[in-house]
């Protein structure tokens, strides 16, 4: 599956999912995903409709299959082996924000007793067929660099909420020497973007993904299953 992005996916992603922690690679790794199907269905938050699907069941996953001409290109719609068993064992969510819709990859893993999400924004599709060119000319032909935005998941009931990473706290934690973890200022979102390698990131949290104050209340987002 195509890696590279949209600009414009990924300022979206950041305005929904501010003050949150993102990292340039995936915290889940093909032999490591987890699956858990209480993930999938329609969930509301405020007004905002998010609909997740397994992804090899999905219609995006239906739609990009059919986009394709030739077995070859069939073949290469995920970049390797590893990606292919670990897209096929993830989840595509999707939601309408502003005249369009926009599409992330939710890898899961579990860390100890705790199941943490990977969020990666892929696509966004105008949902009027006549605002293709201006989102054309938005992104000006360009592609990006993923990145990853990752939280833990807690389900209760019939809600499910993302306990974002605090970057506050993390920095904080950075600046007494109290954990290590590699990371660099983005400077184009005025964020932090964690540089760890997958296998640390996991290290990481299975060390500290039972401390409260590694998330707050501003970092979390809850979602109504409807």
């Amino acid at each position: 599956m195509n890696k590279k992005l949209f600009l414009f996916v990924s300022i979206t992603m950041v305005v929904l999912l501010s003050s949150c922690l993102t990292s340039l690679n995936h915290l889940v790794t093909y032999s490591t995903v987890s699956t858990d199907n209480r993930i999938t269905g329609t969930w509301q938050i405020e007004n905002l409709k998010l609909n997740i699907e397994a992804l090899p069941a999905s219609s995006f996953y239906k739609d990009l299959l059919t986009s394709v001409k030739t077995k070859e290109e069939k073949k290469s719609v995920y970049d390797s082996k590893e990606d292919s068993i670990l897209y096929s064992n993830s989840y595509v969510a999707d939601f309408v924000k502003n005249g369009y819709q926009y599409f992330m990859i939710c890898s899961l893993i579990k860390l100890g007793s705790n199941l943490f999400a990977n969020l990666e924004p892929i696509d966004a599709k105008p949902v009027n067929v006549t605002d293709a060119k201006r989102m054309e000319d938005l992104l000006g032909g360009g592609s990006y660099k993923a990145s990853n935005t990752i939280a833990r998941v807690v389900f209760k009931a019939n809600e499910m909420e993302f306990q974002f990473i605090d970057p506050g706290y993390v920095r904080s934690q950075l600046a007494n020497g109290r954990v290590a973890i590699k990371y660099e200022k983005e400077n184009l979102f005025n964020t932090d973007i964690i540089t760890a390698s997958s296998a640390e990131l996991q290290v990481f949290l299975t060390k500290y993904g039972n401390d409260h104050r590694l998330y707050n209340q501003e970092n979390s987002v809850t979602l109504k299953k409807i």
